[in-house]
């Protein structure tokens, strides 16, 4: 009954009311139905420090399992829950291999996040630590944006400006 009962589950792709992820999630588990929604570690600059927060891989849609014997308009009635994605008007299936390559990949990509930390001041000494510019001494000049920083790097004996991922960036010499 069970092998049967795991053949008869299929995962389908249903979009969530903006910014109620968390909502519908919720109230979906609450009706015993398997939902997948896959978080990333984002940094981001808040107040002057790098922080990471966990954000929705794909905003809007969460995936979930569910039996044949489910019905539709359940899953299309739970609060935060806009409709299933559909594709010529059936709702769409979600292989399980995708899911778990997802899963495969968000789990190893959490287990390699960095912790907070503190953001250099203007004038302050970084090194590069990624990209084509990796082992570089600069001078922090600015944020650009929530996600990037500007530079000053000697090439050539001339000072140039950069603008870099803010992940590329370590304050330690």
């Amino acid at each position: 009954m069970v092998e049967q009962d795991c053949q008869e589950r299929q995962w389908f792709l249903v979009a969530t009311k903006p910014k109620q992820e968390t909502r519908a999630i919720e109230h979906l588990q609450n009706q015993s139905l398997d939902v997948f929604a896959p978080q990333l570690l984002v940094e981001r600059v808040n107040r002057g420090k790098r922080v990471c927060r966990e954000e929705p891989m794909f905003p809007g849609y969460v995936f979930v399992a569910s039996s044949k014997h489910q019905p539709v308009a359940s899953v299309r009635s739970t609060r935060g829950v806009r409709d299933y994605v559909r594709f010529n008007g059936q709702p769409a299936k979600v292989s399980p291999k995708v899911i778990e390559e997802i899963q495969t990949r968000v789990s190893s990509r959490a287990s390699s996040q960095t912790v907070d930390s503190q953001l250099p001041k203007a004038g302050e000494k970084v090194r590069l630590v990624d990209g084509p510019f990796a082992g570089i001494q600069a001078i922090f000049e600015s944020l650009d944006g929530e996600e990037r920083v500007i530079l000053l790097l000697n090439i050539l004996g001339k000072t140039q400006r950069l603008s870099v991922s803010l992940k590329e960036v370590s304050t330690n010499l």
